[in-house]
């Protein structure tokens, strides 16, 4: 896949955000793959989903709390997003997400939680992948050394909205 096709299929946006947060290599167009992916990950989050204090790298968890994401740090404070509007939905139980949506111009993320998961286990978040909505596909930020896109292998994927009601994407 080359520079153009990313810049096309991501939008020019997203695309920066991926190159800004280390994702991407200009000269390459390849996925970095050294230890720092969740790092840079974590970096794409705040530069595109900023949270209202402090860094996504600092969270210890994520959780929903009425219609509003919350995310704790180690002393115990917690934060939500710089701009509430940008978390859309969830899987699983609000004390502890399986999944959680981001929407940021009209683009999708998904990230996934899994305490006992290959990249979960290592974060204090436990977030086991960060994934970035294509057209008709997503892409995995964290498990890079796959270097493969992930089909949507339903029609559709059902989370909850943050008001309770049904949230479909289309695959």
């Amino acid at each position: 896949m080359d520079i153009s096709t990313i810049s096309n299929e991501y939008g020019e946006q997203n695309f920066t955000n991926l190159i800004n947060a280390g994702i991407v290599n200009v000269n390459t167009a390849e996925a970095v793959t050294d230890a720092d992916t969740m790092a840079n990950a974590k970096q794409f989050l705040d530069n595109t989903f900023p949270l209202a204090k402090g860094f996504h790298k600092e969270v210890r968890s994520y959780l929903v709390y009425y219609q509003q994401l919350l995310m704790f740090f180690a002393d115990g404070t917690h934060t939500g997003l710089k701009h509430s509007g940008q978390f859309v939905a969830l899987n699983g139980h609000k004390s502890e997400p399986e999944a959680i949506l981001l929407n940021s111009n009209g683009t999708h993320v998904e990230l996934s939680f899994d305490r006992g998961g290959k990249t979960g286990i290592k974060d204090q978040a436990h977030i086991d992948d960060v994934r970035l909505e294509g057209h008709e596909y997503w892409i995995s930020l964290l498990n890079i050394e796959e270097k493969r896109i992930i089909e949507n292998s339903q029609s559709a994927q059902i989370f909850t909205a943050k008001d309770g009601s049904e949230y479909s994407l289309k695959g």
